[in-house]
């Protein structure tokens, strides 16, 4: 697989400098049917702009190969929760044809549905993960970062889509060329710094391939003639934003210096993590689970936990139960299997959805399980 260098600063255009590589790491951070033989890796190289501080990744996945399947069905309370708050944040400015760009699970098409003041929506995405029975959603595939010049709409939304564009300014203002002056574009975005302070695992990967910061948003939308109008956060991992197309403006210039800082605290507090867990586990005469057949697993194991210390890795996603951990030899099973066990250990390291998914364990499933957190 040839992969695709970033030649420059996706913000400035300045060069890059390496910080730190995951040697070999799994492409995709999700299930597969297939052999563990036919599994794709990759290095995933961390770099550093030397002019705005920007930290981002060095080399990147061919779209077509990151994108070939999806895995993104949002499950549980708190994606639950995000998809009704968003709706509800971007109500009052959702009005005739809205373009939703990387929407595939349908869940924000089908609320905007729901509006008499929304004529149609048209979903661009690389998968579509549910059935249309609507005369109101067009789902068109997408195929890279292009869309229909055709397609002239009166808002522009996308959820988590931001941090995934390999050129965020460019592909953005190809968007915004769809829009009439005064249009709106409305988007929910995880603060990535935030989320690697908070030492989460799901921050940066290949497909999160840059260190995204609220100033980062408001740089990128004003390079794109945007002003924001409106803002909430979700949660101090997670911003809503509603953006106003008003042409040309003097673009906001940011440094990001205190990044590659953020980046190598992170680096250290799993290493140090992974050695804990491995001296913790080495105390219990069984072996445990792992929870997440996701990029919570598969970082763990690329820093150096031993992927023979577990059962299984647990998941709550039926489409994943029985399948592989892609770039692992662990199959996925539900959490429901830890009922069979009298005192089971589970390592839960799954970021924002942690507190969840320990509670549904322990009140539905098994209250004697035992956390490594």
């Amino acid at each position: 697989m040839n992969s695709i260098s970033r030649e420059c600063c996706i913000l400035c255009g300045g060069d890059i400098e390496e910080l730190h590589v995951f040697s070999d790491f799994p492409i995709y951070m999700g299930v597969s049917t297939r052999p563990k033989s036919e599994d794709l890796h990759q290095d995933m190289s961390f770099a550093e702009c030397i002019h705005c501080g920007c930290v981002q990744l060095a080399e990147l996945v061919p779209l077509e190969i990151l994108y070939a399947n999806g895995h993104n069905a949002a499950i549980g309370k708190t994606w639950e929760t995000h998809h009704i708050e968003f709706h509800k944040f971007i109500k009052k400015y959702a009005k005739g044809t809205i373009m939703e760009i990387g929407g595939g699970n349908l869940i924000l098409a089908r609320n905007l549905e729901k509006q008499d003041s929304v004529d149609k929506i048209i979903v661009h995405d690389f998968n579509s993960y549910g059935s249309i029975e609507s005369n109101k959603i067009i789902f068109k595939s997408s195929t890279g970062n292009t869309l229909n010049s055709e397609d002239k709409v009166d808002m522009i939304v996308h959820s988590h889509l931001i941090e995934h564009l390999y050129n965020p300014i460019s592909d953005l203002r190809q968007a915004s060329s769809l829009l009439p002056m005064g249009g709106h574009m409305a988007l929910a975005a995880p603060l990535i710094d935030a989320m690697l302070v908070d030492k989460f695992t799901n921050a940066m990967n290949f497909e999160h391939s840059y260190m995204l910061t609220y100033k980062m948003i408001e740089q990128i939308l004003s390079e794109c003639g945007f002003r924001i109008v409106d803002k909430k956060n979700f949660s101090p991992h997670v911003t809503f934003i509603v953006s106003e197309k008003i042409g040309s403006l003097s673009p906001v210039k940011s440094k990001y210096n205190n990044s590659s800082e953020i980046l190598n605290n992170f680096i250290l507090h799993h290493q140090e993590e992974v050695t804990k867990i491995q001296n913790q586990m080495a105390s219990e005469n069984e072996k445990a689970f792992i929870f997440g057949a996701h990029i919570f697993t598969q970082f763990l194991l690329g820093f150096g936990l031993q992927e023979d210390l577990f059962l299984n890795v647990l998941d709550n996603d039926p489409a994943k139960i029985g399948n592989r951990l892609y770039g692992t030899s662990l199959q996925v099973e539900s959490p429901k299997i830890l009922k069979d066990f009298e005192n089971p250990v589970v390592v839960l390291k799954a970021a924002m959805y942690t507190e969840e998914i320990k509670k549904d364990i322990l009140e539905n499933i098994n209250p004697n399980t035992r956390f490594i957190l």
